[in-house]
């Protein structure tokens, strides 16, 4: 793990240790605050206090927090925090409640997503105490409104499902791909979701994702959340009926870090079919 990376990870994984600590003395109350594994906070202390961590943590810091709502009732609300929350990435927030019903919770799962895409453009401190405190206001005036509000009519029939699978492949551009964290996370997610296609990391960085359209929208959504200098969609094909990569695969075009090896890439990309993206990316005839 490069240096830089490291007091990255240092400095997220001892931003949650405090803010834990700090909503511990808050949600003091029994059974107000529960860890899901405790022996993540110790592991967390070793990290911090190595010379030379070792690469990966274990585990995610993840607890429920029980609010109290309308002084009588209590709504958990689980948290999990990535390892590079709050610098590079979003916690991830669930909120399952008999209280609000299915309209409501799926009313407020869109705010939720709305809050946290709000807070990525502010500084990048923790504020899940801040986060708790909106959703207690906001489950609180949920209960106060009718469910007939939010419960959409059914205009027509859903249609059967059709026998043909229609692929979708997006073509993405960033200003660069340097951080192994994002690199390994693209991996991850591309895999997790069984979307084939490659990442080319360094300057400038270009991805290409294909599969199913709502996973790869949905991989979109996830790493376009991360902390980038500039990243945008260069093109979407949608309805494609195969695809154009087996799996997905990290790809290297350069012999030293960061440039990009036009010729060979422009090579790789025309062997795969793909020869016309020189364009869209590059402007080249």
């Amino acid at each position: 793990m490069a240096e830089e990376e490291l007091q990255t990870y240092r400095r997220c994984i001892g931003q949650q240790l405090e803010e834990l600590e700090m909503l511990s003395s808050i949600y003091c109350g029994p059974g107000e605050l529960q860890m899901l594994d405790a022996g993540v906070v110790a592991d967390f202390n070793e990290f911090l206090g190595a010379a030379t961590p070792r690469n990966i943590l274990p585990s995610h810091l993840e607890y429920i927090v029980k609010l109290s709502i309308n002084a009588n009732q209590r709504q958990d609300v689980r948290i999990e925090l990535p390892h590079l929350y709050p610098v590079l990435e979003q916690p991830r927030v669930s909120v399952h409640s008999p209280l609000l019903g299915k309209a409501k919770e799926q009313h407020l799962k869109i705010e939720i997503e709305g809050y946290l895409s709000e807070r990525r453009e502010e500084e990048p401190e923790p504020y899940i105490f801040q986060l708790l405190s909106w959703l207690q206001e906001k489950i609180e005036t949920l209960l106060q409104r009718p469910a007939s509000e939010f419960e959409q009519p059914q205009l027509k029939p859903p249609e059967p499902p059709q026998t043909a699978t229609h692929l979708e492949r997006l073509w993405i551009y960033s200003h660069h791909i340097k951080s192994s964290a994002k690199r390994q996370e693209l991996i991850r997610q591309a895999r997790q979701l069984d979307l084939t296609g490659f990442s080319r990391p360094g300057k400038p960085g270009i991805i290409c994702v294909e599969g199913l359209a709502e996973q790869v929208q949905q991989f979109w959504r996830t790493i376009k959340s991360l902390r980038w200098q500039k990243i945008s969609v260069v093109r979407t094909e949608p309805r494609q009926r195969r695809r154009g990569f087996d799996t997905f695969t990290e790809q290297l075009f350069n012999e030293e870090e960061g440039i990009m090896n036009m010729g060979q890439f422009i090579k790789f990309l025309e062997a795969h079919g793909f020869g016309y993206m020189k364009s869209e990316l590059f402007g080249l005839a």
